[in-house]
């Protein structure tokens, strides 16, 4: 294999989803010589299947509402400088103006008007191209190293099925290990590591729940909208989460179990709410049954016959005959209802990465590494996760081009 010459102030991107793509952008605007190192046949593979071929790509809200949307403190706190300089407003902005109209749903998701993931991903190829930097695809990076004693003669080295590239300065943003057909297997982790990075171990996120001796498969597809869920482990209170949870024929789902399924392992119990109000003060009163008092909250008929079977209470069962061991029973599976965690979803299902390059080591002002000068890390390689909404991919965008602006003002 020849080694390539490296050109003056080059940069190598290794990974084209959005923040690859955002940080060979941002550094070629600088007029630095950028090259996008690619796994696939193509660009932006994860970004596509993103919302469900959709691409929710941002939300709409305050920085500081931004922040309250990641799995910790810790990471809000990371991750603040990058939004402040690249904000959801921004972002909006840049897509806008790349001839690409987006459409904000009433919950405040951002979408690319079309619908069509791919829009979004034309933009930002199309800001690549034009800003100067290269995409190189079908390269995979087997191994790097950094040469050199001072700053001025650094170097890094890259071994891939392609040959060796170097350039003084290099980013990783290969994502994290969800969907890992689309070539996010967590080989940026073995990279960090080869500079020296401690990895947070990462787990699956944004993932549905399989609950063990399930008992409503049969009504698969409801949902208790706006729902307080409490994950209890060993008996204690882990992590809470409220918003609507979608019924599976195998367990839970929907947008408040997938921003809390972080926090999930096998063998935790999650406590539903199973309604959003206060029990009607009238429920046991008339002459109608029980089962058709609690359809008066929102419940499916097929949804109530199988939790008063779980309960053990006939469903016609009158409503003012109910006695006391019903009604605590009752009022306990409405307010507390016991879902025994079998297994979360694995890769293939999850839509986000929990763990990966542990935060302590990477400067949250700048993105690059405090161990070794000249490497950053953008995205979700980096042990930060958003919620369901928008919050992954706005984060995987502000942190790229925070990259190149640092780069651009030493």
């Amino acid at each position: 294999m020849t080694e390539k010459p490296v050109p003056t102030q080059s940069v190598i991107v290794i990974g084209a989803g959005p923040a690859g793509l955002a940080a060979g952008t941002a550094f070629a605007q600088t007029g630095k010589n950028v090259t996008v190192i690619e796994r696939n046949d193509s660009a932006g593979s994860k970004l596509l299947l993103s919302g469900q071929g959709q691409c929710n790509v941002t939300h709409t809200g305050s920085v500081d509402e931004f922040l309250q949307h990641y799995g910790s403190m810790k990471q809000s706190r990371f991750i603040k400088p990058a939004l402040c300089n690249f904000d959801n407003q921004s972002a909006m902005q840049f897509f806008e103006q790349s001839g690409v109209p987006l459409w904000i749903r009433d919950d405040g998701k951002v979408f690319p008007k079309s619908l069509k993931a791919k829009d979004i991903l034309n933009a930002l190829l199309q800001k690549l191209k034009e800003a100067g930097g290269k995409l190189v695809t079908n390269t995979f990076v087997r191994r790097g190293e950094k040469t050199g004693s001072t700053q001025k003669d650094c170097i890094f080295t890259l071994e891939t099925n392609s040959g060796i590239f170097s350039s003084d300065i290099l980013v990783i943003a290969t994502g994290g290990k969800s969907y890992p057909v689309t070539g996010s297997d967590g080989n940026g982790y073995r990279l960090a590591e080869m500079f020296g990075h401690r990895i947070i171990p990462p787990k699956p996120a944004l993932t549905a729940v399989t609950v063990r001796d399930y008992p409503f498969a049969d009504s698969a597809g409801t949902v208790l909208a706006d729902v307080p869920v409490e994950v209890l482990r060993n008996g204690k209170p882990l992590a809470k989460n409220t918003g609507s949870v979608l019924l599976t024929h195998t367990g839970l789902s929907g947008p408040c179990i997938l921003n809390i399924s972080r926090f999930i392992e096998s063998g935790d119990v999650l406590q539903v709410q199973l309604i959003s109000d206060r029990l009607p003060p009238d429920l046991y009163t008339g002459r109608k049954t029980l089962k058709n008092v609690l359809q008066t909250l929102g419940f499916s008929e097929t949804f109530l016959q199988q939790l008063l079977r779980v309960l053990d209470i006939p469903p016609m069962q009158p409503a003012a005959e109910t006695n006391r061991s019903m009604r605590q029973q009752l009022e306990s599976a409405l307010l507390r209802f016991p879902f025994a965690v079998k297994m979360t979803g694995n890769w293939n299902e999850s839509a986000a990465t929990a763990g990966g390059v542990d935060i302590n080591e990477v400067k949250r002002q700048t993105m690059e590494s405090r161990l070794v000068s000249g490497l950053y890390f953008c995205g979700e390689v980096l042990d930060v996760d958003g919620g369901s909404g928008g919050y992954n991919i706005q984060f995987a965008l502000s942190s790229g081009i925070l990259c190149a602006k640092h780069y651009a003002l030493r």
